[in-house]
């Protein structure tokens, strides 16, 4: 599979192990550079600044590593749902434990980001049965690929007004907020990329010196990009 473009993001202090608040550094640096390569973004994802504190994101991270491991948020169609998510968007990032450390961060989020990810969960599911009737986890990979490229390829639920030289200033009246499958699409590649760009194997592929970390987000691994 082909590899998408990086875009240089800050230059964010950490270890190559990361600890809690190191982590927690790593994950505000990556959402910020991802948030803004992003047109149309209504609201700030969960993981950004000021995002968890540094106790959650340690005791993510610890969880995630458990041998006797269990979901404390997602039930097992959700957590197989977000496992193939995972592989789609950045290969390597079960291997991480991108799903675990996202379980447990979802497990002491807010009632909203949870609902919105279950959200974008469930728009996923639904799109896979619509076109194949199957659940999204149950498709092979080029079916999920072309589930998640129709995603990335919509539009946001709000389009970014840019003024063109010569014309009056007059920007439009804002239309009501609405949440498009590119919406649901962008919030679970910033949980996904978040949680394994942050981790140990994510930043020693992003090239961590051990003192600071030199940040370059890729899109998802796989052709299309999904950018």
């Amino acid at each position: 599979m082909a590899m998408a473009k990086k875009r240089p993001l800050p230059v964010v202090n950490d270890a190559p192990e990361p600890s809690g608040i190191g982590r927690r550094q790593v994950l505000q640096g990556l959402l910020a550079g991802v948030g803004a390569a992003i047109p149309g973004a209504t609201r700030a994802h969960p993981l950004s600044a000021p995002g968890p504190d540094a106790a959650a994101v340690q005791s993510a991270a610890e969880k995630a590593k458990a041998a006797d491991w269990k979901p404390e948020f997602l039930d097992a169609h959700q957590l197989a749902t977000l496992q193939a998510l995972c592989e789609r968007i950045v290969s390597g990032s079960l291997a991480a434990r991108s799903d675990r450390f996202i379980d447990a961060l979802l497990a002491v989020d807010t009632r909203e980001n949870k609902q919105r990810f279950l959200s974008a969960l469930g728009v996923m599911d639904a799109d896979a049965r619509q076109l194949f009737g199957k659940p999204f986890k149950a498709l092979t990979e080029a079916q999920q690929n072309e589930i998640l490229s129709a995603a990335a390829g919509g539009k946001p639920g709000r389009e970014d007004w840019i003024w063109t030289p010569g014309t009056i200033v007059r920007q439009p009246e804002p239309a009501p907020p609405k949440t498009t499958t590119r919406d649901h699409f962008d919030n679970l590649k910033q949980w996904i990329a978040g949680a394994y760009y942050s981790s140990e194997a994510g930043m020693k592929e992003l090239g961590s010196t051990g003192q600071m970390f030199f940040a370059s987000f890729p899109d998802c691994d796989h052709e299309g990009g999904h950018s």
